[in-house]
């Protein structure tokens, strides 16, 4: 084994086919920069970005089950569970079963939690604006369309 060449020498590429193109690449650490932003922002708060894009989407929607909420912020169904037991801890939500259909449960943000999404939601815009902060008017437009057109 130690007498192989490298494998970039039998590899022939363009520097198009460079990791530096690759689209998942650079979404991934376009995510990196912007987790990085988000908890700069959110640090006072101990928060987690998913924990207030769950509360975002709460003040977006009002009370949701905890299904719709993982598929509206776009977390895998397995980990939304957690996510809910630890925002319940915080006394930010409420988690209750659905009247009309006991296999569901109903979230609701408590008082605590509407008053702390509202000092988060902000946040998370500035650290939005934080990552975009490179991009022009007209660029930050383009991406966001890009980016929606991709989810």
């Amino acid at each position: 084994m130690g007498n192989n060449p490298p494998l970039n020498d039998d590899i022939e590429f363009s520097d198009k086919d460079k990791l530096e193109y690759n689209a998942a690449h650079l979404l991934r650490r376009a995510y990196k920069n912007a987790r990085k932003h988000m908890l700069e922002r959110l640090s006072d708060l101990k928060l987690t970005p998913v924990q207030t894009a769950a509360m975002h989407a709460l003040v977006e929607n009002g009370s949701t089950s905890q299904n719709k909420l993982g598929r509206y912020i776009g977390m895998e169904p397995g980990n939304v569970h957690g996510l809910v037991e630890r925002l319940v801890a915080k006394k930010l939500i409420t988690s209750r079963r659905d009247e009309t259909d006991a296999r569901h449960y109903v979230l609701e943000l408590t008082n605590l939690g509407k008053k702390i999404a509202a000092e988060a939601i902000p946040l998370r815009f500035m650290a939005s604006e934080d990552l975009l902060g490179p991009l022009s008017a007209k660029e930050k437009s383009k991406f966001l369309e890009l980016l929606l057109k991709l989810t």
